[in-house]
């Protein structure tokens, strides 16, 4: 494939540092698309957040790759390209599109498009073209695109890049819809009111409902607390499903496991092995606990670093910081109960409520949680707590299935629960 290749003027001395330049233009976000093309009969990609709209007439779009891309001297020899634009739910077909494993491609969905070149599925948008001119720019090239095909394909927000991060935004529009979401979730929720009144009573703890809202979040849905202990439990709160925490919302769905492991920051096989074995460990027991006897300072560390992913929207840094203060805080989860243990903190059980549709355990998108529970008891009082959970949430499933069916179908056909 030829095109031309032209050099724009030389810069000037700059009096900042590179690392100055880095941080300012972090502060304004990009769109992120991955270009495609097909050479010697192999599909190539890059991802990059540099593509822009360039004229109307004629119709031309850009991208910048470095001019040391080793795969954009690949993909410049396609004779055609697709620029996809990634959804907001797409970060993890992004990663794997922007990572060096050579068998990338056959990780994602993908088509021909009519031009030739793969197109990625469930984009926002796919444009198709040839690339018709470079221009050099210092460390980058400026490649300009004309573009003979373009189509929205599923009209939902893009990802964007921030800051060193991936992410979406939000608009009114879109709050309301979350709104409507919320009110569905929260209906099944309510469907165990009665269920955590008598835990609340009964043990002098709170009990609260925790609904899916999303692959990556949980929310408060009711709640329920015994006389002595603090109302401190929001309804609406957002609790992410990221390890260490969420294994007893997820361990009923391999599906959702796969997923969840993927969440772990920073990758590695070691500890994505110990949270599948704690995942199956959750499935096999039916209950999932967390414990302050090691560290009731960390733990705070936790609560407030939940606390600060609740109450909205993180720049990528912080989220950064976040996801970093949850990973660290492995030795609070996990683990099974023993009739011989003596002196346990827990700071909560976790159990999850099965769909009242499918034969078999499997996540409806609910678990109940007790927590604010008297401390250093035994083991047999601890499960003696982990079985009336048990024998709530099986009364809760009762009631989806039955009273609640309604709510429950309502909540289920909103996509919120990822099963």
């Amino acid at each position: 494939m030829s095109h031309n290749t032209t050099t724009a003027p030389e810069a000037t001395s700059t009096t900042f540092e590179p690392r100055d330049f880095r941080d300012v233009m972090g502060h304004y976000p990009t769109g992120v698309v991955v270009v495609t093309g097909m050479v010697d009969e192999a599909p190539v990609g890059m991802v990059v957040g540099t593509f822009s709209s360039v004229s109307l007439d004629p119709p031309l779009v850009s991208f910048m790759p470095m001019t040391t891309s080793a795969t954009y001297s690949k993909l410049r020899q396609a004779e055609s390209v697709c620029i996809s634009v990634f959804a907001h739910d797409q970060l993890q077909t992004c990663r794997t599109l922007a990572s060096k494993d050579p068998k990338k491609f056959s990780k994602v969905g993908w088509t021909i498009g009519p031009n030739g070149a793969p197109q990625i599925e469930d984009a926002v948008a796919h444009i198709h073209g040839r690339i018709q001119q470079e221009v050099e720019a210092g460390d980058h090239y400026i490649v300009l695109t004309a573009v003979d095909n373009l189509s929205v394909v599923r009209p939902v927000t893009p990802l964007l890049f921030f800051q060193g991060g991936y992410g979406g935004f939000s608009t009114t529009g879109l709050s309301a819809h979350v709104d409507e979401s919320l009110i569905s979730a929260v209906r099944v929720a309510e469907a165990s009111r009665h269920q955590l009144d008598t835990l609340a009573r009964r043990f002098n703890c709170t009990a609260a409902a925790l609904v899916q809202v999303s692959s990556l979040d949980q929310t408060i849905g009711a709640t329920s607390y015994g006389t002595e202990t603090d109302a401190n439990e929001r309804i609406g709160v957002r609790i992410p499903l990221i390890p260490p925490l969420g294994e007893g919302a997820v361990a009923c769905s391999p599906d959702q496991v796969d997923q969840w492991v993927t969440r772990i920051f920073p990758q590695d096989e070691d500890v994505i092995a110990s949270y599948r074995a704690a995942a199956e460990r959750v499935r096999h027991q039916g209950y999932a606990i967390s414990r302050t006897d090691s560290d009731p300072a960390g733990y705070a560390l936790l609560g407030e670093a939940l606390g600060e992913w609740a109450d909205g929207e993180l720049t990528p840094a912080r989220d950064r910081a976040v996801r970093t203060t949850i990973a660290q805080s492995g030795q609070f989860f996990g683990g099974s109960l023993s009739p011989e243990d003596t002196g346990i903190d827990l700071a909560s059980i976790v159990v999850p409520v099965f769909d009242p549709t499918r034969d078999e355990p499997t996540n409806s998108g609910l678990v109940l949680r007790i927590a604010q529970l008297p401390q250093g008891v035994d083991g047999q009082t601890a499960l003696e707590w982990v079985s009336a959970v048990q024998d709530a949430a099986a009364d809760v499933q009762k009631i989806l299935a039955n009273d609640a069916q309604k709510d429950y179908a309502r909540y289920t056909a909103a996509g919120l629960r990822q099963a």
